[in-house]
């Protein structure tokens, strides 16, 4: 699992008391163009101050800035992986969801953000809204409506002590929020505060839990980072020296056989549509000689399989018998 913040962030930023237990997966994005901290991984976007320093949304030099480099943010991100995006009402806190949602491939895409406050100048609600135009790409969306909780506290509050409270209590949710994403088999959902439990949005309310679960305090599972390549999850202790090491360690093997490991496969997967009705088209592949068998393309059909079986029932699911090795020894 991965949780990316950004510098900018009026409640999920690099001071945020809630995050120093989660350091070693946390990531922040320094929008402003200069590393805010030494506690958290940064990523350091090329921003150079500028006049339009007031913009928001589409039109800010910071988006524009962070978008050049977008590729290289993915690349500091592991495969077949939680990628949880924590947001609020300022929103530069989403621009790094903006400009990943496009790329993602090999991740499970999760946004945590909440509404931009009624008060707010109106290019700053623009800016917000203009983020969360396209929704598609999410895995989940935890979506918190301050608003609510800004008219039923009283008008003596002050506004810092406001944000405060609500730092506090997403802050405390927030183990509960992992603990869920984290156990997470239906895509898309979204989270319902009434049951505190993610549900699959194909399937709506009828899901809803009626009785309010108890809220986790605590992460029942081990945190840490993960480097998935094809499947294959690497040791915490991955060399992350450079982006060089990286592509060396986790580039395919060749086999002398892998063209047609590559023809079974694909077959297998025509096959598992075909037999539960899926919509499903495969090019052959182009590529001759030998290969490793598996390639970006086939993770490809892979994740788009699995997420359309995940639909499915599971007593009305069909698999296909397949056995691997005697395919490849016939």
């Amino acid at each position: 699992m991965k949780i990316i913040i950004t510098d900018s962030g009026l409640i999920w930023n690099e001071r945020n008391p809630y995050l120093k237990k989660y350091k070693d997966v946390v990531l922040v994005v320094c929008l402003n163009g200069k590393k805010v901290t030494d506690e958290y991984e940064c990523f350091i976007s090329p921003y150079k101050r500028s006049m339009n320093a007031d913009k928001y949304g589409v039109a800010d030099q910071r988006l524009i800035a962070l978008a050049s480099v977008a590729q290289e943010l993915n690349n500091m991100l592991s495969y077949h992986d939680d990628i949880v995006i924590l947001a609020d009402c300022e929103p530069r806190s989403l621009y790094p969801y903006f400009v990943l949602k496009d790329i993602f491939e090999y991740n499970n895409l999760h946004l945590v953000t909440t509404s931009p406050l009624f008060f707010e100048d109106i290019n700053i609600i623009k800016g917000h809204r203009s983020m969360l135009e396209d929704l598609s790409k999410l895995d989940s969306l935890l979506y918190y409506d301050i608003n609510k909780e800004l008219t039923e506290n009283p008008k003596e509050t002050k506004m810092d002590e406001f944000v405060g409270m609500i730092t506090d209590k997403m802050g405390e949710l927030l183990p509960h929020i992992l603990n869920e994403i984290n156990r997470m088999h239906d895509f898309p959902s979204f989270f319902d505060f009434n049951s505190l439990s993610y549900i699959p949005l194909e399937k709506g309310y009828d899901t809803l839990i009626k009785k309010k679960i108890k809220k986790s305090t605590e992460l029942d599972f081990k945190l840490m980072k993960e480097y998935c390549t094809l499947g294959l999850i690497m040791p915490p202790l991955y060399p992350d020296n450079d982006e060089y090491t990286k592509k060396e360690v986790e580039r395919p093997v060749a086999r002398i056989d892998g063209k047609r490991v590559c023809n079974i496969l694909r077959r297998q997967r025509i096959k598992l549509a075909e037999a539960n009705n899926i919509p499903f088209e495969s090019e052959a592949c182009p590529s001759i000689g030998p290969c490793a068998g598996t390639c970006e393309k086939c993770d490809r059909e892979s994740k788009y399989l699995r997420k359309a079986m995940n639909k499915i029932p599971e007593d009305k699911r069909v698999y296909p018998q397949f056995n691997p090795i005697e395919e490849v020894t016939l």
